[in-house]
């Protein structure tokens, strides 16, 4: 749920950001970099995550990510002007690669060795339908609804999937090898 979740909102994310661009500036061209701040940040984070020798449990780590996802990007449809939505891309990007790779990682540990490739896919499908899902939704509220609501909404998703990870973990961990 996580991972489609993420998709969700990335993929939100595209349409609001040119929303946003167009209204403060109305230059456009400004676009692929606020996007670009995006990607960045998501490599930064994905690089600071596999850094580092987490001692929580996988399930908890994605649940987090959900949540910084979701509420930096609920805090970006505040932004004043390019540059500091710019700056809000950033820091929601950071947390974009370590919830995927966090999902990544949670479906091989979750799944028996021999549907493990097939846990992957799951994950795979859930970013691709959140993301088709994520530009339709984002697309027909962008007109009826006030920018910050959308980036706001955008942002729960991200909050509503990681209380749906967090149900999930009711479920022992497996064992670590």
């Amino acid at each position: 749920m996580v991972a489609a979740g993420t998709g969700l909102a990335i993929s939100g994310v595209e349409l609001l950001v040119l929303a946003h661009v167009g209204r403060d500036s109305g230059d456009t061209d400004l676009v692929p970099w606020v996007l670009g701040a995006l990607s960045a940040g998501s490599a930064l984070g994905g690089l600071a995550n596999g850094a580092i020798d987490w001692r929580c449990p996988a399930r908890s780590r994605l649940a987090g990510f959900a949540v910084a996802l979701g509420l930096t990007l609920a805090a970006a449809g505040l932004a004043p002007g390019v540059l500091t939505l710019a700056v809000a891309m950033t820091c929601a990007g950071a947390f974009i690669a370590p919830a995927l790779t966090t999902a990544y990682l949670l479906a091989d540990e979750s799944a028996p060795a021999s549907d493990r490739t097939r846990a992957g896919a799951w994950v795979n499908m859930a970013v691709n339908a959140g993301s088709s899902a994520g530009g339709l939704t984002t697309g027909a509220l962008l007109g009826h609804l006030p920018l910050p609501l959308c980036f706001a909404l955008t942002g729960a998703t991200a909050l509503a999937s990681a209380g749906v990870a967090l149900a999930g973990g009711s479920r022992t961990e497996p064992a670590r090898a």
